[in-house]
């Protein structure tokens, strides 16, 4: 059932969408991680083209069955995937192919920049202790700086340009 719910096909042909490929993109050789588990698996800086690729493949093929604000999601709606994201949280689905699907979507916001989805991605992978798994150094990847290091980052700063 659950390939079912992924592999629901596309209906529209649009160009600016994750699911259009260049001829330079197909070559680029797949990840050694399964898409599916990008999200949950690499640090934020360990993405290069190739796991860019395969998961902008991933995202813009797949169409799953009863996961609300997919197509928001899929037109650039940071708030959307981190909606989604929110409602699968809770322990009983950390690790299901639908909740797999959804956070995919949500590391494609946070590789291109939105705050939400990172601090969003941060706070999913840490619920994943709940599985037994240790994810501490992840998931303070996907976290940006806290208050206190900007804090201490600006004063530096206005130290150095007073000096």
């Amino acid at each position: 059932m659950a390939n079912a719910i992924l592999a629901f096909p596309r209906q529209t042909t649009r160009t600016d969408d994750p699911a259009h490929a260049t001829e330079a993109n197909l070559a680029l050789p797949e990840p050694a991680i399964p898409t599916l588990q990008l999200w949950r698996r690499l640090p934020a800086d360990a993405f290069g083209a190739a796991e860019r690729v395969a998961l902008q493949a991933l995202i813009g093929s797949a169409r799953p069955f009863g996961v609300a604000h997919w197509r928001e999601a899929l037109a650039g709606d940071d708030a959307a995937a981190v909606a989604m994201a929110l409602r699968l949280c809770g322990v009983d689905v950390l690790d299901t192919q639908r909740h797999d699907l959804v956070l995919s979507m949500l590391l494609w916001h946070a590789l291109n920049g939105s705050a939400a989805a990172r601090t969003t991605l941060a706070f999913t992978l840490d619920r994943r202790r709940y599985l037994g798994e240790d994810v501490e150094a992840l998931a303070r990847s996907w976290r940006g700086p806290s208050r206190t290091a900007i804090h201490r980052a600006q004063l530096r700063a206005l130290v150095e340009a007073l000096s």
